[in-house]
């Protein structure tokens, strides 16, 4: 797969749908055979908007794939596939943390990229395991993630658009995760996580103080729950945030269960607040409206943001991104005193009828 790949690296979007299209009839023809769909190690925000609607679009294509399938991911992201597929193992079983972040690092050297892109030697002996750890017949298909990178690499480049992009994904909402009973959380809450990233530069004094100031005036309002345990789990780094009505994750969440519990309680939260990127990508994904910022727009494509847009109208969940001058307009247009705004109103005179 990996060398059909590198030929077909200037594939015209034709031909990679067309490729796509024998992949899935591959699939059909051997219906017995059980499918690996993985190992799932890169970015959370690529997962959420792309991957997983990748598969769904291939269970929407291959016979009983539900049933075949076996999904490879981490921090107990695997329930999330659960309306895709039945069973699968966690990556942070199969492997300790430093070492998917070794891979990973050594993957982003070669490449430039935290983008599985190709089929590693370390991907094929994580499947191999995790086919003995799930008692797995031989043999098996594989999709890679390589292939949803390699398919939809068009939209990304802006060659080519929306009704592309959607012609190879589904994007039926993710269903909301159960929440865990270790974890209780308020009737009501915000959900709110800022960390550091290639959009939003810390650490920074004004930075921090505005991440302070904002939390402070949600929590004058509605409880806060911070997406943050403290653990050294995350590929980033969390803002340390403080203050009466805010309240952090558990401490002791395990590798395995870190992302679960984060996706769950965002999931069952009145509204998401933070750092523009992957957590508001799959806040948006299960329908919790969402407000995230950045300082800077560099390292991300327009392409991600014009998808949360388009997906935001489409099911009408609210999901607003601006910068941090932005917010800063905005509170200047809206912070007015209500007492002010009433003795400056104009009432106009009634028309006659």
């Amino acid at each position: 797969m990996s060398q059909r790949m590198t030929f077909f690296r200037k594939a015209m979007a034709a031909q990679r749908i067309k490729a796509v299209q024998e992949l899935i009839a591959g699939l059909n023809a051997d219906k017995e055979r059980p499918i690996l769909v993985g190992p799932w190690r890169s970015e959370l925000g690529f997962e959420v908007s792309y991957w997983i609607p990748f598969v769904a679009f291939l269970r929407s294509k291959v016979k009983d794939f539900d049933a075949r399938a076996h999904i490879v991911t981490r921090g107990g992201m695997g329930r999330l596939y659960s309306h895709l597929a039945a069973q699968g193992v966690d990556l942070y079983i199969l492997r300790e943390l430093a070492e998917i972040r070794r891979e990973n690092l050594r993957s982003q050297v070669e490449t430039g990229l935290l983008k599985q892109t190709q089929v590693t030697e370390w991907d094929e002996r994580v499947l191999e395991d995790a086919a003995d750890a799930m008692k797995v017949q031989r043999p098996f298909h594989v999709i890679h993630p390589a292939w949803m990178y390699w398919a939809l690499a068009p939209f990304w480049s802006e060659d080519m658009g929306l009704n592309y992009l959607t012609s190879l994904t589904d994007y039926a909402p993710i269903p909301k995760p159960t929440l865990p009973e270790t974890c209780p959380v308020p009737p009501k809450y915000v959900a709110v996580k800022f960390y550091s990233r290639h959009t939003f530069q810390y650490p920074h004094q004004e930075v921090g103080e505005w991440v302070q100031q904002t939390c402070a005036t949600i929590a004058a309002q509605s409880p806060i729950v911070l997406l943050s345990s403290g653990c050294e789990y995350d590929d980033h780094a969390d803002l340390q945030i403080t203050g009466l009505n805010i309240a952090s994750l558990p401490a002791n969440i395990l590798p395995e269960q870190n992302l679960y519990v984060q996706a769950a309680v965002l999931a069952h939260a009145s509204a998401f607040v933070g750092t523009y990127g992957g957590v508001a990508q799959l806040a948006l994904r299960m329908g919790v409206p969402g407000l995230s910022v950045y300082t800077q727009w560099s390292g991300t494509a327009h392409a991600h943001l014009s998808l949360s847009s388009y997906l935001s109208k489409l099911q009408n969940v609210p999901f607003a991104v601006g910068s941090l001058a932005d917010s800063m307009f905005w509170r200047q247009v809206t912070s007015v005193p209500a007492e002010m705004v009433q003795t400056q109103v104009v009432v106009p005179e009634a028309v006659p009828v």
